[in-house]
């Protein structure tokens, strides 16, 4: 076989189902089992298998009893020239397998996922790898017969680069990564040394290491890579789980195999469109299992601490005003993927002692805050312990009135023995920038209008809309303010730039735009900065503990445990500042969308920064010019401000400070501009979504 034929096979392998029959665990031989597990093709939980703490003691000499016995069969997997295609491809998975199998315990050992373990231990097993790595790489040598090898190091890195069609700070990794590999001598040393760095000098891993921060990724592919750096918890929503099926094509073969096998198949079939809400769902919850999965030991680690390594996952916005259809949906969820881990679990824990509470989702639910329904759904999932990220929400009075709802669903669980899953209170700050971006963007054209007439500014919006791309859209629009609205959406319009200025001139300058982007760029960290130090600062959080205890009989122990588990969420950032300006050591986990990570990568190698200088900056203070200006956007002063019931409770907590009474009562909640931007966006993508899949099943049901 040639070089591309080697890596053929290697790129097309798959695993094969755990759930298929004879596929049962060996409970009592860890080296067993991990050799069990890489010769069906699954590496990668494999060295997961090693990432519990139980494995203290005796570490290096499971890996050494797996490097033992792969290296016979890799001996034995001599792929021959005389070999029939299909023997040689099999011989080729085997080395394969057993070559995936040790990169990813190496790289497990030296990322931050197995920081639980011991240094020393981990420092021996690593060295035991690289040994055989080297012996297996110079059989390859001597054979002359290609390298297996060097097709997976290329299909690893391939795999990252799908991540964000390349933009990512993953896919961006991968490129470094390969510049400093020869793929003409051994590679596998050399990979292992570029991965090593790239862990140990990011500047995510080094907020993790140092406990300035924890880390979540927004999106649904490259989720290996990001836990080596201490990323524990992932965000999903109908936009993402679209995206996930145009980035990775595999999963819309996994979802066009594994269809027959659901249990409600014939009856699908039997009315596909009454089933689309259904289908849809399975489709959805397939593209999380890879990410339950990858997230399932750290959840396990952390199950004890603060509850991490979660998948947030997002009910369907057409139904999340309904709370009946959308607390079936949670249950319908939290019963596929308990599924799925009871078979996933019995492999990954085989062998360790049995006190762990298995099959328990790693799963929460993003619930939207645009309507009332909200706080009822919130108090029910978290009442059993299911645990909720709540999403579509941008201002003080949602996430004060939501946090309060999670309390009280906390509290139920805990006071029948359930220990809650982690919890999320999402700030989607860079959304309510963009909106009030917008709003004053349509204020100041208003004013351009009334002042040099319609017929005139709609000529400076014609050549706003040339600059930035939105000719088409503007010529659609019926009405001036329709117009402006489509040459001014954030996603063609993003700063308030010289293009704007030349629209706007006579109504406001240069300069003045560009204070006004500054303070409009400061506003969701102010809205951040609110919230977390009205529940988390050191003075507040004592409060709630004792409010906790007086008001719903819990224990001391017991309300730190329910206040250790709510955590903000900062989301949808717009600049690298946005994560620098929020971090906390406690009670904060930033959400990143792949490409923002690069570009806070970039911002921390870029001269004059410190790291120390964002220490704790959620407690940091803007100029008072940035309020000023801010408080003149009508719906910036709704976002920021609370209301006089929530004002009253704050009161009885003993939260002191002035609030304002200016926020929205939760019926108010889905007509403010970022809830009904949002809400459409992810009801148009989740329409699209089901659509594509509901196509995919009726091609699948057809086979």
């Amino acid at each position: 076989m040639t070089q591309e034929d080697i890596l053929a096979v290697v790129s097309a392998s798959s695993p094969e189902r755990l759930s298929d029959p004879g596929k049962r665990p060996i409970a009592d031989d860890h080296v067993a089992q991990i050799v069990q597990l890489t010769g069906w093709g699954h590496a990668a939980l494999a060295a997961d298998h090693l990432l519990l703490p139980e494995i203290t003691g005796a570490l290096p000499a499971v890996v050494g009893g797996a490097i033992r016995i792969l290296g016979v069969g890799f001996r034995g997997a001599r792929p021959l020239a005389s070999d029939a295609d299909d023997t040689a491809g099999r011989k080729i998975r085997e080395r394969q397998f057993a070559y995936e199998f040790l990169i990813e315990a190496a790289l497990n050992l030296i990322g931050l996922e197995s920081r639980w373990l011991d240094p020393g231990e981990k420092a021996t097993a690593v060295g035991y790898i690289r040994s055989a790595l080297a012996e297996w790489e110079k059989t390859e040598e001597a054979e002359r017969r290609g390298s297996i090898a060097v097709a997976v190091v290329r299909r690893f890195l391939d795999r990252m680069r799908l991540v964000q069609k390349g933009t990512s700070m993953v896919a961006a990794t991968a490129a470094r990564i390969e510049e400093g590999v020869d793929f003409d001598q051994p590679v596998m040393g050399a990979f292992l040394d570029r991965a090593r760095a790239e862990i140990e000098g990011s500047i995510y891993a080094r907020m993790v290491r140092e406990g300035l921060c924890r880390f979540g990724n927004d999106y649904a592919l490259g989720l290996r890579w990001l836990r080596h750096l201490g990323f524990e918890q992932v965000s999903t929503n109908p936009v993402l789980a679209a995206l996930a099926y145009k980035d990775d094509p595999g999963l819309a073969r996994a979802f066009g195999c594994g269809i027959r096998a659901h249990r409600k198949f014939e009856g699908w079939v039997a009315s596909p469109d009454g089933a689309a809400d259904e289908i849809a769902l399975h489709a959805t919850l397939l593209a999380l299992w890879d990410n339950l999965h990858v997230y399932r030991p750290i959840f396990y680690n952390l199950a004890a601490e603060s509850g991490g390594g979660v998948v947030s996952f997002q009910l369907n916005p057409n139904v999340a005003h309904l709370v009946d259809e959308s607390i079936q949906d949670v249950f319908t969820a939290f019963e596929e993927a308990a599924d799925d881990l009871r078979v996933y679990d019995d492999h990954l824990l085989a062998g360790y002692p049995a006190t762990r509470e298995r099959a328990r989702p790693n799963m929460v639910i993003k619930i939207a805050a645009s309507s009332p329904a909200a706080r009822e759904i919130a108090r029910t999932i978290n009442g059993f312990g299911f645990g909720s990220n709540i999403t579509v929400i941008y201002t003080c009075s949602q996430q004060v009135t939501m946090i309060l709802e999670e309390m009280v669903g906390m509290a139920a669980a805990i006071r029948k023995g359930i220990i809650p899953t982690q919890l999320y209170m999402t700030n989607m700050g860079g959304r309510l920038e963009s909106h009030l971006r917008e709003a004053k963007l349509e204020e100041l054209f208003g004013d351009l209008a009334s002042r040099i007439g319609e017929d005139r500014a709609l000529e400076r919006v014609a050549h706003l809309a040339e600059a930035n791309g939105t000719s088409a859209a503007v010529g659609r629009a019926e009405g001036y303010a329709a117009k402006v609205a489509a040459a001014t959406r954030f996603s063609h319009q993003r700063t308030l730039d010289a293009s704007v200025a030349a629209a706007l001139e006579g109504v406001a300058s240069e300069e003045e735009l560009g204070s006004w982007e500054e303070a409009i760029g400061r506003s969701g960290t102010l809205v951040a900065r609110r919230v977390w130090r009205v529940f988390f600062s050191d003075e507040n959080r004592a409060r709630w503990v004792n409010y906790l205890c007086s008001c719903f009989g819990l224990t001391h122990e017991q309300a730190e445990t329910v206040m250790g588990r709510i955590c903000y969420l900062p989301a949808s950032k717009r600049k690298p500042q946005d994560t620098y300006w929020t971090l906390a050591s406690r009670n904060m986990v930033h959400t990143e969308f792949p490409n923002h990570q690069e570009n806070v990568r970039r911002l921390a190698e870029s001269e004059g920064f410190r790291l120390a200088d964002y220490v704790e900056s959620i407690t940091g203070e803007f100029p008072t010019e940035t309020m000023g200006l801010l408080r003149q956007i009508p719906d910036f002063v709704t976002a920021y401000e609370l209301t006089p019931e929530l004002n009253g409770i704050l009161s009885e907590v003993g939260i002191e400070g002035d609030f304002g009474e200016g926020g929205h009562t939760p019926e108010a909640w889905g007509e403010f501009g970022s809830v009904k931007k949002t809400l459409a966006e992810f009801k148009a993508a989740y329409d699209a979504f089901r659509s594509e899949m509901l196509e995919l099943f009726k091609e699948a049901a057809t086979r």
